[in-house]
């Protein structure tokens, strides 16, 4: 399912995709997206809410089962950081969710998938800027994204 309902998404899409090393958006080539439409009315999901009781009708989010596919049902979710976001729990899934990395915000407290992304997509979309304090303490995240980047250009 790859439906991008407007050139404002297609755009923002492009552009997080340009801020991410090549060989990091090979990996994430096969990921689908479905922009500014209700997901839930779309048949992604049976249930309306999240496990925290957000709705999955105005929530950016990734659905994993069958073909991974990152939702995006509102313009103002079509933004560079949480696009990227959503790549890293597609970066995650593709990794096997075997990657603990350490929170780097109060968000990433919420799970090891926010911790995961959320250090994604500081590492991409702040283009290390912050990458000594973000990594300060979790070298092995920063390892892992650099090993990334040289093991498949």
């Amino acid at each position: 399912m790859n439906r991008i309902t407007s050139h404002e998404y297609k755009e923002a899409i492009y552009y997080a995709y340009q801020l991410l090393p090549l060989p990091i958006a090979n990996m994430l080539q096969g990921v689908h997206f479905l922009t500014g439409t209700d997901p839930v009315y779309a048949g992604l999901h049976r249930c309306i809410n999240t496990h925290d009781g957000r709705s999955y009708r105005n929530t950016a989010h990734v659905n994993f089962p069958g073909k991974t596919t990152i939702v995006l049902p509102k313009l103002e979710d079509a933004c560079p950081y949480v696009i990227i976001h959503e790549l890293g729990h597609c970066l995650d899934e593709i990794l096997g969710f075997a990657h603990i990395a350490l929170p780097i915000n109060d968000y990433a407290k919420t799970n090891r998938l926010e911790s995961f992304a959320e250090s994604f997509a500081a590492q991409y979309f702040w283009l290390g800027e912050k990458e000594e304090d973000i990594f300060q303490s979790d070298k092995a995240t920063q390892y892992l994204f650099e090993k990334l980047v040289t093991n498949n250009g």
